[in-house]
């Protein structure tokens, strides 16, 4: 178990998460997290952002999109099933 101790930072009453914990976690400067109470216990949760197929392959390189001879395999294929 790991203790922090409570500041005080301007108005507000603070905690800092201890590096490894942050880095367990996935967490940087400016990830965001739920907090709530639970059981009287203070709850951080990180907020988990859903991202589009469009945004994960924004900076993917555009020769990466080409359809290669070994794709048409599946493209012309007819349906065996129910799919459409």
């Amino acid at each position: 178990m790991i203790t922090v101790t409570v500041r005080q930072s301007g108005g507000a009453e603070i905690v800092s998460i201890p590096k490894a914990i942050g880095k367990a976690l996935g967490l940087h400067v400016g990830s965001e997290l739920d907090l709530s109470i639970v059981d009287n216990r203070i709850v951080l949760d990180p907020v988990v952002e859903n991202t589009s197929l469009e945004e994960l392959l924004a900076d993917s390189p555009r020769e990466n999109f080409r359809i290669m001879d070994e794709d048409h395999e599946w493209i012309d294929a007819k349906p065996v099933g129910k799919e459409t």
